[in-house]
């Protein structure tokens, strides 16, 4: 091989030489800078990425502390709602309740059902009470408005209304509701978590 090289003069040898190192170029780029290039690149992006969540989280950790101060009002407020919610249904209590604020503003309870309703709070059972009720706008707005009020725990879950002699200046005005009432099931005291 070495006779052969010799024999080869020097501008073939420097062709040959060229283009060598040309292919030896070409694969270094294509094998080794190009995929370093690209590698580059995902770990720019992945650090942008990184940079944004580190932000999210000193942020979230600055919050922290008025977060665990949200947390825990949320839990006192809680354990006071429970706590201020009946032991027993007591019916009558409701049925009482309804009637007495129906006679004092003036509205005219046409009927009354009571069915039980799944309650969305764990140890706390509801009762839905549907009823409709007829007076002139004035008392009913009373009437709605003392339901909002009432000394035990309730939400007006529905309502629908219709006006009959509209052409009187102030209607009588029907109303279906349904008003949930809500009881405590769980334990009392020092029992309570």
């Amino acid at each position: 091989m070495k006779a052969a090289l010799k024999r080869l003069d020097s501008r073939t040898l420097a062709v040959i030489l060229i283009g060598l190192a040309l292919v030896i170029a070409g694969l270094w780029y294509y094998f080794w800078l190009k995929p370093t290039k690209l590698r580059i690149q995902e770990l720019d992006q992945e650090i942008q990425r990184l940079e944004v969540q580190r932000r999210k989280g000193l942020t979230a950790k600055r919050r922290l502390p008025q977060l665990r101060e949200q947390i825990a009002a949320l839990e006192a407020e809680i354990q006071s709602f429970l706590a201020a919610l009946p032991e027993e249904e007591k019916f009558y209590e409701v049925l009482d309740l309804l009637a007495k604020n129906a006679r004092e503003t003036g509205v005219t309870l046409k009927s009354l059902t009571r069915s039980p309703s799944k309650s969305e709070i764990a140890e706390v059972s509801s009762i839905d009470v549907s009823m409709r009720v007829e007076a002139p706008f004035p008392e009913l707005y009373v009437y709605l408005k003392r339901l909002e009020s009432l000394r035990r725990y309730s939400s007006i879950n529905g309502i629908t209304l219709n006006a009959s002699g509209q052409n009187q200046v102030n209607p009588q005005i029907g109303a279906n509701m349904t008003v949930r009432f809500y009881v405590y099931k769980g334990p009392r005291g020092e029992e309570q978590p």
